[in-house]
């Protein structure tokens, strides 16, 4: 799964989590751990430019997004960021959410986040979107929506899917849309190939929910 890229790894734990799922794929979340405070890819030159930067905090590994990256294509899944505990160490919503979104959001970089990811999740997708970022609002079963820093939305509907395991499927869905703009540097054939890749994400458990890109491309075709 791994080939074609270079992986370089850092010392430290990562945060956990227990997850339970109700019958409409509701989650309900525990912090177990933490996780060890990260440098962002400390053995990266500064002369080093990747074509893609997806920056994914499990949880407050980093404290903001770094300055880097310049002239890559940077994502940021904002899932972790939003995250807070109540004393029982239970997952809720971040009570200041525009500020993570100030912290780790730059004018041209793309957010994830999930609609159970803040209390009003179309809210900070348009705040974010004024910061003159791409806000991308997972929805599950209801697709997403892509908040563009133009002022204008844009939904795109959920593939059929036979759902096994939603863990990872946002990180999925995140990752398959950078690839994909990178590649054609346009947001909705981004959003499509996304759509698919959370569609198969679903359907397997942990790493057997990665879809190769034929597998992607064969539920888009499914679809049309």
């Amino acid at each position: 799964m791994f080939d074609g890229l270079e992986v370089r790894a850092s010392e430290g734990e990562l945060p956990r989590y227990a997850n339970t799922y109700d019958a409409r794929g509701n989650r309900t979340q525990f912090l177990l751990a933490e996780g060890s405070p990260l440098r962002i890819v400390p053995h990266m030159h500064p002369d080093e430019t990747p074509d893609i930067a997806f920056i994914a905090p499990a949880y407050h590994e980093f404290p903001r997004a770094p300055v880097r990256f310049k002239g890559s294509i940077v994502g940021v899944s904002l899932q972790g960021p939003l995250r807070a505990t109540t004393g029982r160490q239970r997952i809720i919503h971040h009570s200041h959410p525009f500020a993570v979104a100030q912290k780790f959001l730059r004018p041209g970089w793309i957010g994830f986040f999930s609609e159970e990811d803040a209390a009003d999740a179309d809210a900070l997708a348009e705040y974010i979107a004024s910061l003159g970022a791409v806000a991308v609002l997972t929805r599950g079963y209801n697709g997403a929506t892509l908040f563009d820093s133009d002022g204008s939305q844009e939904h795109w509907d959920a593939l059929p899917a036979n759902p096994v395991d939603p863990t990872g499927a946002g990180d999925c869905f995140a990752s398959a849309f950078l690839f994909r703009l990178a590649e054609t540097e346009d947001l909705a054939e981004a959003m499509d190939f996304a759509i698919a890749a959370g569609a198969l994400a679903v359907e397997g458990h942990g790493l057997d929910g990665i879809a190769t890109r034929e597998d992607i491309e064969a539920r888009m075709t499914e679809a049309d």
